[in-house]
């Protein structure tokens, strides 16, 4: 499944079974450089939490985490 927005690229979601569990791959393409850290993050923070509720677990607040994960990925880019 694949949503595309004109501005911000084209987000894909695949699905796929590992046994009793599901892996799940998002992909966004097309993004510019200076979006890079505030849409990983966004993405990882939002899928974080989506695992944690699967597994039963209360997650770590959204904001907190969100700032977090932009160092981290900010560091991460600053590397590459």
């Amino acid at each position: 499944m694949s949503y595309t927005w004109s501005e911000d690229g084209e987000v894909t979601f695949a699905l796929t079974a590992r046994g009793e569990d599901v892996q799940l791959v998002l992909t966004h393409r097309r993004l510019e450089r200076k979006q890079l850290v505030s849409v990983a993050s966004g993405w990882h923070t939002h899928l974080g939490i989506l695992g944690g509720r699967l597994r039963g677990a209360e997650p770590a607040g959204f904001w907190s985490t969100h700032a977090r994960m932009e160092a981290e990925y900010t560091a991460r880019l600053a590397e590459g």
